[in-house]
């Protein structure tokens, strides 16, 4: 049993302390109301806590016997390029709690609780949204696992709208029906992505008129957590009251003597990101010697602004500089935050070595640090706000100075990123705070002013705005467009999408905002010949090869990328803050611009084509680039051509167990930080080992060969951290393959023992290195493996298809009950599921599954559902394929579905009271395709074909019926109107997940 009462103590052991008045109330308030009020909180009071109330009250509901109300997936949504969520760390702490709270406790009784509602082995689960187009790269394996999803506007937005940015087509729905519902959507602080709330809120109006209340009462929920700006709505709103205002710790931070200077630095010099770095450099010598702790914020506008205080201040000897930008990928940003000197801030450890970190507006939103004193360029009152939340963010100092900084000598309407709002705030903080023109002033004399400067605190900004026009101090909020039904309607058409197609942008940002970003990576073996021009086809097989990851990749927006590679001017105006207004447009007055060539991922071809012009940047993209353009630092994006070249992470992905890795010199050398000499050794080691495996000699086995070339790599590579390398990952990695008993190479010959080496026909210098099997207790995710795959699987050796049928029949009745649907829909869920691959007992399908062996499909006692084919030699699956005549758009759900339909023209007991075409579109539909069309490929040599149903029914079925279905859009509207868009797509997720599942775990 749990009670309301035990809060307290909840979140005392899962963090230490006890919560604040506000949150408690805030508590009982949803738990009476079962709404979710917008949060009008401070800054620095705790507002990330929304994870522990939404948790406690889930738990709570499941444990009383309480109808639930709710939802069991909270989004933290910010339209920042985030470095550290502190959203995320606050629900992985939460998350290792509830793993390892001893039963009988608090905390042991909301994570028994939490794990009897999803039947998961995990209570909770933390997870960061991104990007992929595999199976691999979902973020969420069971629809009723309770979790906790921190993204961005981009990533969120676009996924709730069935259009999500970097994500298969075949993926969307599923990213949909996770996003829209059974969710808590949290806006978090920023005042742009609180415009997501309309369209959110939009999408959740239309779920509730499906005719399934089963279906309609699952809508997504919002809720703001702003304090600097209204959301604008009639929404009710929970605020602090004298309790937190009397309470030792929160009435502290409330009242934190936080000391404003203004700098006018517009004489400096002509350009802003020059005249900023030349101030906060005098600002941080002016500072330091006044603080309680040597810890200094400062905080730019621009990448290009932050870069440049960073170089100024780099060159100081009395401190450690640091730099984070929200524009860098993800494995670089963790080798920054896991440093010394961000390990100290992040956990608030005294310094004796002063500490300068500067930031971009990332800062802003889910850094939960606390500094000393802070320097910032001015900016619109609302992040200026934010900024000021990281100074004395715990109130423990006697007072903390901060120091807003106005450069450059543009317009009001020019000044980037915050244009007027920037030139307003500065004119109303002008007539409070004391003014300082830079010019000739020594350090010791701006010292003597910072203790002279406004008071700006939760307490006393009330009266400071009181005369102020909220309008003009911000960014005005962009227009936005009404969410239409017949867009929605559109929307759903995931497979295939409508031509053309309305773009989600407006709906996140507003009409006049930029398109959505870029993916960029960079690989080290996409090589130029003697004349700079790319050899394609070879391009597009290594990327093909080895998949990108979200760990590789950076986002950005699409101009910045169209100058990079057209060597024009970087632009001044790149930011961490999403869906500004575009800016810093492609010079076009030139009829023929050249640009560097790339490769693009093409979604509707599933393939890597050549992209040789502007206009193939296109927003939403994922583009490849040779390491050697540069680009990239330790740092980030730098929007320059550079001498070094940027390391190819592409060997590292999140969450895979068996990831080849390109023994490639270039690549290599790269990620050790070694030069062109090591380069020349390293390629003469890969070639001989090369010769060696192709020459098969008895007495040089390839296990002997790969163990050589192994030492002889980490020999020549030694471990050393050097700035820019990732010598500990490549290090790691090596000593993990040496580790592998043996190495064979061929396909047939990988096992839980055994390694597969795979040599490049065309390329000596190039080999790789495919880890041996997990032990056949644990599933193998293997990047690239998805739904346009026709043997979409992860196992490693062969299973039935009565075997997978029944598992994944079984799976998605799991799924189902736990979620609490009716039990006709849940029946209808099984019957579906077990039917959905029967179309694969085509002859020519199981003899693609053979290998291309006809003789042993024939001879098969059972049909396959699975292969068993290494999953990561997708040579030998393709040529499977070819030898089985089975075209990759041939798809064996058409089948399933054609069998299905004349099964169900028989009306059989087993389906009475159930859903009929809900069970024939979730067998259509569990790649992602049928939404509302099947691919428009008939079989060439028409077949009958036995199919087994659920009541374990025969029925003959002629393959001539593969194709399109043209009663499929009927269907799926009709669908759509009863069960709702995203109740629809969460039937289909069940299904969807409990396939891939079982395609991995092989039970």
């Amino acid at each position: 049993m749990i009670t309301l009462d035990e809060f307290g103590d909840f979140v005392e052991a899962v963090h230490g302390h006890r919560p604040f008045p506000w949150q408690t109330a805030y508590l009982n308030r949803v738990a009476g109301q079962e709404l979710w009020p917008d949060l009008d909180i401070p800054t620095g009071l705790g507002k990330t806590s929304l994870i522990d109330v939404w948790a406690f009250l889930l738990a709570w509901q499941a444990a009383t016997g309480r109808e639930r109300t709710v939802p069991l997936r909270l989004f933290f949504v910010v339209d920042r390029q985030l470095v550290v969520d502190q959203a995320h760390e606050h629900a992985r702490t939460l998350q290792h709690a509830l793993d390892h709270a001893q039963p009988g406790t608090v905390t042991g009784r909301v994570a028994h609780a939490l794990r009897n509602l999803s039947g998961e082995p995990t209570a909770l689960e933390a997870v960061r949204m991104r990007g992929g187009v595999d199976w691999a790269s979902r973020w969420l394996r069971s629809p009723a696992q309770p979790a906790v999803i921190t993204s961005t506007v981009d990533q969120y937005g676009s996924r709730l709208l069935f259009r999500g940015y970097h994500t298969s087509p075949r993926m969307r729905p599923i990213d949909a029906a996770l996003c829209g519902t059974d969710a808590l959507l949290a806006v978090d602080e920023a005042h742009i992505a609180l415009l997501l709330l309309t369209t959110a809120a939009d999408c959740a109006a239309y779920q509730h008129t499906a005719t399934a209340p089963e279906l309609a009462a699952r809508a997504v929920k919002v809720v703001s957590l702003s304090a600097t700006t209204a959301s604008g709505t009639d929404r009710p709103r929970h605020s602090i009251t004298d309790d937190d205002r009397h309470h030792p710790v929160a009435g502290a931070r409330l009242n934190a003597r936080r000391l404003v200077t203004l700098w006018d630095a517009t004489t400096l010099a002509k350009d802003g990101a020059t005249a900023f770095a030349e101030a906060a450099d005098l600002a941080v010598e002016a500072m330091v010697p006044v603080l309680g702790r040597p810890v200094v914020g400062v905080v730019a506008n621009t990448i290009a602004a932050a870069r440049a205080a960073f170089t100024r201040l780099s060159a100081r000897a009395d401190a450690d500089v640091a730099l984070l930008t929200g524009r860098c990928r993800g494995h670089d940003r963790t080798r920054l935050l896991n440093s010394a000197p961000l390990q100290d801030l992040l956990h608030n450890r005294d310094r004796q070595r002063p500490l300068v970190l500067v930031a971009t507006q990332t800062i802003e939103v889910g850094l939960d640090v606390s500094f000393a004193g802070l320097v910032t360029e001015n900016a619109a009152s609302s992040p200026l706000i934010q900024r000021l939340g990281r100074l004395d963010r715990t109130a423990t100092l006697p007072w903390a100075p901060a120091i807003v900084i106005r450069t450059g000598t543009h317009a009001p309407d020019d000044i980037p990123v915050y244009g007027p709002a920037a030139h307003h705030t500065w004119n109303w903080l002008a007539d409070h705070a004391p003014v300082i023109t830079l010019h000739d002033h020594t350090a010791d004399e701006l010292r003597s002013s910072l203790d002279q400067g406004l008071l700006v605190n939760p307490t006393t900004l009330p009266g400071l705005l009181a005369d102020a026009d909220p309008q003009d101090l911000n960014v005005p909020g962009p227009r936005i467009p009404v969410v239409h039904r017949t867009l929605i309607d559109s929307w759903t058409r995931t497979g295939p999408a409508p031509v053309p197609d309305q773009p989600p942008a407006p709906f996140l940002h507003g009409l006049n905002t930029t398109p959505t970003d870029v993916q960029v990576l960079w690989r080290a073996d996409l090589t130029l010949d003697e004349d700079g021009r790319p050899e394609w086809d070879q391009w597009a097989a290594r990327m093909r090869q080895i998949p990108p990851h979200p760990a590789e990749t950076v986002a950005l927006p699409a101009q910045h990328v169209r100058r990079f590679l057209t060597r024009q001017p970087a632009g001044e105006t790149v930011s961490d803050v999403e869906g500004l207004p575009a800016t810093d447009g492609l010079d076009t007055g030139k009829k023929s611009v050249s640009m560097a060539p790339a490769l693009r991922y093409d979604e509707a071809d599933h393939q890597w084509v050549p992209a040789t012009e502007p206009a193939h940047i296109r927003p939403g993209s994922t583009i490849a680039l040779p390491s050697t353009y540069g680009g990239h630092d330790a740092y980030g994006w730098t929007g320059q051509p550079a001498e070094n070249p940027v390391t190819d992470l592409g060997d590292f992905p999140p969450a895979t167990d068996t990831t080849p890795t390109r023994l490639h010199a270039p690549t290599l050398a790269l990620l050790a930080g070694r030069n062109a000499k090591t380069t020349t050794r390293l390629t003469a080691a890969i070639t001989a080992a090369t010769t060696r495996l192709h020459a098969g000699e008895d007495d040089d086995p390839p296990t002997t060969v790969i163990h050589q070339l192994l030492d002889h790599i980490l020999e020549t590579t030694p471990h050393k951290t050097t700035p820019g390398s990732q010598s500990d990952l490549l290090h790691d990695r090596l000593t993990q393959l040496r580790t592998a008993p043996a190495w064979g190479v061929t396909a047939a010959a990988r096992s839980v023992r055994t390694g597969h080496a795979i040599a490049d026909g065309n390329d000596p210098t190039r080999l790789i290195l495919v880890p041996a099997r997990p032990a056949t207790d644990h599933a193998e995710r293997i990047t690239g493996v998805g739904d346009e795959d026709a043997d979409a699987s992860s196992l490693t050796r062969p299973v039935t298809l009565t075997r997978h049928s029944q598992a994944v029949a079984a799976r998605a009745a799991h799924y189902a009950t736990r979620l609490g649907l009716p039990d006709h829909l849940t029946a209808a869920i099984t019957t579906g599921a077990f039917a959905h691959d029967c179309g694969k007992r085509h002859p020519r399908f199981q003899c693609m599954l053979c290998a291309g062996d006809r003789l042993l499909a024939e001879t098969l006692d059972e049909p396959l559902a699975k292969s068993g084919m290494d999953p990561a030699d997708r040579t030998t699956r393709r040529r499977a394929a070819r030898l089985a005549n089975w075209h990759p758009e041939l798809r064996h759900e058409a089948l399933s579905a054609a069998a299905v339909h004349q099964w169900l023209t028989t009306d059989p007991t087993h389906t009475h009271g159930l859903d009929h075409d809900l069970i024939l579109h979730l067998v259509a539909s569990h790649h992602g395709h049928a939404r509302p069309l099947l691919p428009p490929v008939t079989d060439p040599e028409p077949i009958d074909v036995i199919c087994t149903m659920p009541d374990l029914q025969q029925v003959t079925v002629n393959s001539a019926a593969m194709g399109t279905d043209w009663s499929g859009p009927d269907r799926f509207h009709a669908l759509n109107h009863q069960y709702g868009p995203w109740g629809l797509a969460l039937l289909e997720t069940i299904v969807r997940l409990a396939d891939m599942a079982c395609s991995e775990e092989g039970n």
